[in-house]
């Protein structure tokens, strides 16, 4: 009888292994993208702002994301930065929408700031990383979008 419960953990464990070196391929075909920066609020101070985050499973199985902190940036400034407040379960072959609060002070922009008012362009991006997890292992994984331009 021991001999036979031996070979079930063993199985199982193989099983187990095998699934958690699976996540990190499966975990590699997640994406975070940003699809579009809101300002909500201007005072003289500075602004606030929410970024809303697309993230896409393409996987078989459902995901989780946690633990997603940011950096946000403009022209190459960092003059952000904070944790999404909320986990989210992402059913397998869906997308989920995150949107993450961003206070911004002028004074973190530098001479940035009359740029925009001028009428120019300002670059902005956001690098971070979040925490994918399965019931059977968990991952992290860094993100960093692409670089875009707020009119």
């Amino acid at each position: 009888m021991k001999k036979r419960s031996l070979v079930y953990i063993i199985i199982f464990s193989g099983i187990l292994l095998l699934s958690a070196c699976g996540m990190s391929g499966a975990v590699s075909r997640m994406t975070i993208e940003l699809e579009s920066v809101r300002i909500t609020d201007m005072t003289f101070a500075g602004f606030d702002a929410k970024v809303y985050l697309r993230v896409t499973n393409p996987n078989w199985f459902t995901v989780g994301v946690s633990d997603l902190s940011y950096r946000a940036y403009i022209s190459g400034r960092e003059v952000a930065s904070g944790q999404a407040g909320q986990e989210i379960s992402i059913p397998s072959g869906a997308a989920a929408e995150v949107i993450l609060p961003v206070k911004v002070t002028y004074g973190n922009l530098g001479g940035k700031i009359s740029q925009a008012f001028s009428g120019g362009k300002l670059d902005y991006r956001l690098a971070g990383s979040a925490v994918f997890h399965t019931w059977f292992a968990s991952k992290t994984v860094q993100f960093d979008t692409k670089t875009r331009k707020l009119k």
